[in-house]
């Protein structure tokens, strides 16, 4: 759809209803997601503003948790799924970027006036496409309002003063005639300079399992440990019994003749033989040897010597090259009509992060390592987006809603103050969706949507070349819905088109591609679930699903280093579109104050995509890895328990906890795919337990969290196996409190993370062995609403 058209439309629709009568406000209709759909799960605003990352704000929910590529990239991991697999959305449009292809890129988010983030775990293909078929996550950003507010101005200042933690301040503006326009301005930041950490930079198996006891070396290890491993047969100096007196002056008269005659060989400078007699110019002479000082009888001539180096610094108490700064600014405007709104809004954020721990030099052996540089990200985003919505605008059709936005994101990492490569991102969205009026028990949606997205690189490490993909797909979901029983089902047919804008990429010797090609999908996906409701306290849910996807740009093109995932990554074009069959039970137990939630899934791959270790290393150290394709069957299962207590005077008291696995397992693997990468995928989310209680009471509130991670037990492989980690525990605290005074209120908190101080270590994370989490911190702030 033509943005030209689009805005055409809006205003005509503007202009009939200025003409109309005096606007009557509806109540908005917002779309978190169907009843019955019992996967979806909002983190509330409180969560939220205290978060540094977007995978932080929702890694307490069950199932889910955080990518961890140090302390300023995190992303949302959904049952073991990430990147292309879970769909990031904003105010229900995606906004998936370079965050999807390179973990260190972070995905730009608003803590501070974000009203909330919805979750849904399982595959949901139907409504969002292939890059969803892992779940999605929607950040509702709260700039277009949906309903008049109660006041024509509200102010809301917020400010946060962190130790060890993120520091910000942010003000947000809404104005309103009361009427039929309402407007919302927005400013805000965040930044620190560094963080703390329990202990070393580096894990203590960099020191103890790189090296094995029989002299193996784990290259995989030392390559993600950024260390020189090496085991060397060394001339042993106390092996001989004399200095060659000849060869020490020849060296001392030509020291070029060290390497030139004697091959740079240090057991030249000694013999055994007391007395040597050599032709020296024209003439015979007899050499009286001096005896070697450092003689030892009989020991070996070479003896073994370790290597175990660092090429990055393993620092103390401190995270380097940690510090991140943040900024947003949004503004968006609704106009009412009196049968629904019209929306626009325009969004700014840019991000300046360093990413700890390892250099994209990565030097190979034996380098100068005190001049590595530090790797730093850049990141610009700006986002365009209408939002329009008609009730009733057909008898048969309950409401119309049409959605289109403008994103454009150039992220970039640098070593040092040097490019290494930068990637503009420019997408184009639309989509319209009707909604059926009801009929009987029969309810229902069908839509339509379009994304072209443009990507371009430079700078000399580029990985990427130049592609246009189209995005085209038709959708619909409809419901019977009974007392106690109801049936849904879904259908959604995509084409996805991969065009190279241009053969100027070139491509690394090793390369899987010769030529790269166009590549087209289509896709077709669908689902069927049924809800029951056993009793009034007891309910079920099964769905099965099938669902596909088509492979992304550097899945089917990517070539050369990639060094912020520490590899030389090499795409395949030949690669199948990804299909996924899915079963799901999920059963509720809402009893008086209990509240019981148990989620058993099975997620059944064909031609899953996956980074395939060759078993060769490349230079500077970085291991060759292809994409490939396996079966592979992803499971497990999430239980969630809450219990409230009512105190009377006293207030409220719930206490609840949730237990998460999730197994990822190739189903009749290769030989080969034994050999170098497992059964299981490396950087696997691990299982872990969680238990919380909270009080609240009139203006007060305070909640004690803590989750456990345990040791991971499913290992997979970089040729040798991953080393596990140690377990660890995660306590958070957080103190509410909120006044309010004549014409203002303030909601006044404190929070703490990682109570205890733990070195914590995120299997799933891939900087897990060089930057661990960070320690102890606190935040307090103050929220003020006039």
């Amino acid at each position: 759809m033509k943005y030209s058209t689009l805005m055409t439309l809006i205003l005509l629709a503007m202009q009939q209803a200025q003409a109309e009568e005096p606007i009557t406000i509806l109540e908005p209709l917002i779309f978190q997601g169907d009843d019955t759909d019992k996967n979806l799960n909002i983190a509330p605003k409180e969560r939220i503003e205290t978060a540094n990352t977007l995978g932080d704000a929702v890694k307490h929910m069950s199932g889910v948790q955080s990518s961890a590529f140090g302390p300023n990239s995190g992303a949302p991991v959904i049952r073991s799924l990430s990147g292309h697999r879970v769909g990031i959305l904003e105010n229900g449009q995606a906004i998936n970027g370079m965050n999807a292809i390179s973990g260190d890129i972070n995905i730009p988010f608003d803590p501070l006036f974000t009203k909330s983030v919805t979750v849904h775990k399982g595959t949901n293909t139907v409504r969002y496409g292939g890059q969803a078929i892992g779940g999605y996550v929607d950040i509702d950003s709260g700039i277009i309002s949906k309903m008049l507010e109660e006041k024509s101005a509200n102010v809301d200042v917020v400010y946060k003063k962190g130790f060890n933690d993120f520091s910000g301040h942010g003000i947000r503006i809404n104005v309103n005639n009361q009427e039929n326009l309402s407007t919302n301005i927005q400013f805000s930041t965040q930044q620190i300079s560094s963080y703390k950490i329990p202990g070393k930079s580096k894990a203590a198996v960099c020191d103890t399992a790189i090296i094995s006891e029989r002299g193996g070396i784990d290259s995989a290890l030392a390559s993600a440990c950024q260390r020189d491993a090496r085991i060397e047969q060394v001339f042993n100096k106390a092996h001989h019994q004399y200095l060659n007196k000849h060869v020490l002056e020849d060296i001392a008269q030509n020291p070029q003749h060290f390497y030139d005659y004697y091959d740079g060989l240090e057991s030249a400078k000694y013999t055994d033989q007391a007395v040597l007699t050599r032709y020296v110019n024209g003439a015979y002479r007899e050499f009286v040897n001096d005896p070697n000082p450092d003689y030892v009888p009989n020991t070996p001539k070479y003896v073994e010597s370790r290597t175990n180096q660092d090429v990055t610094p393993n620092y103390q108490k401190k995270l380097c090259n940690s510090y991140a700064r943040n900024e947003n600014m949004a503004i968006g405007s609704t106009y009412f009509l009196d049968n629904g709104y019209i929306g626009i809004s325009a969004d700014y954020k840019t991000s300046d992060y360093g990413v700890p721990g390892f250099s994209m030099e990565n030097k190979s052996f034996q380098s100068a390592y005190e001049d590595g540089l530090p790797v730093t990200v850049q990141i610009k985003q700006n986002r365009f987006a209408v939002d329009a919505l008609l009730r009733d605008p057909l008898p048969v059709l309950d409401h119309l809603q049409i959605q289109a936005s403008k994103l454009s994101n150039r992220s970039g990492e640098y070593i040092g103050a040097s490019k290494a490569n930068e990637y503009q991102f420019d997408s184009h969205a639309a989509e319209l969706v009707l909604k059926q009026m009801p009929y009987k028990n029969l309810s229902g949606e069908i839509g339509t949507a379009l994304n072209v997205r443009d990507v371009k690189g430079s700078g000399t490490q580029r990985y990427l070349p130049n592609v246009k993909t189209t995005t085209q797909a038709v959708f619909i979901q409809e419901k019977l819905d009974w007392e106690r029983f109801s049936v849904d089902a879904g259908y959604r047919h995509e084409n996805v088109q991969h065009e190279i804008q241009d053969q100027s990429f070139k491509l690394a010797r090793n390369a899987a591609n010769s030529t790269l090609k166009n590549k087209s999908f289509a896709l077709n996906s669908f689902y069927v679930g049924s809800n029951f409701k056993a009793t009034d306290y007891l309910d079920f849910r099964l769905q099965y699903s099938k669902s596909e996807r088509a492979p992304e740009i550097n899945e089917l093109y990517a070539s050369n280093p990639h060094y912020s995932v520490m590899t030389q990554e090499e795409g395949n074009q030949a690669l199948n579109k990804e299909k996924m069959q899915g079963l799901e039970l999920i059963t509720h137990v809402n009893w008086d104050a209990a509240n019981i939630a148990v989620a058993l899934y099975q997620m059944d791959f064909e031609d899953y995509f996956y980074l395939s270790h060759s078993g060769s290393s490349m230079r500077n150290r970085l291991p060759l890895k292809y994409w490939k394709q396996t079966d592979t069957k992803v499971n497990g299962f999430e239980v969630d328990m809450n219990y409230t207590f009512d105190l009377d005077h006293f207030g409220e008291v719930q206490v609840g906890g949730f237990a998460d696995l999730v197994k990822n397992k190739a189903t009749n693997p290769e030989s080969l795919r034994l050999s170098n990468d497992g059964v299981y995928l490396p950087n696997m989310p691990t299982n872990r337990y969680g238990a919380h209680i909270e009080w609240t009471r009139a203006d007060w509130s305070a909640r004690l969290a803590s989750i456990y991670y345990d040791q991971p037990r499913y290992l997979g492989k970089n040729v040798s196996e991953e080393v596990p980690l140690p377990a660890y525990n995660l306590m958070d605290l957080d103190i509410r409190k909120k006044v309010t005074l004549k014409n203002a209120s303030f909601d006044l908190f404190m929070n703490g993370s990682n109570l205890l101080d733990e070195e914590a270590r995120p299997h799933n994370s891939p900087l897990k062995y060089i930057a661990p989490l960070s320690g102890r911190a606190f935040q307090l702030g103050v929220t003020m609403h006039l």
